[in-house]
């Protein structure tokens, strides 16, 4: 894959939601990537699941 066709992958997955995937396919293409890698990370959310649900659980809270 080229850096182009890598980087829409990237945005595909985050646009779905997919961001574990998304991480687990940039660490897979890091090499290919070069300077564009940090660029990338930077773009996935992170997403603390714990934290998530507190924050869903206290939204339904009266």
């Amino acid at each position: 894959m080229n850096t182009d066709e890598i980087v829409q992958k990237v945005k595909d997955l985050v646009g779905e939601g997919n961001f574990e995937k998304a991480k687990q396919f940039l660490d897979d293409h890091k090499d290919d990537l070069g300077e564009h890698y940090e660029k990338l990370k930077a773009m996935i959310p992170e997403i603390d699941a714990g934290s998530l649900a507190d924050k869903v659980k206290g939204f339904f809270k009266k």
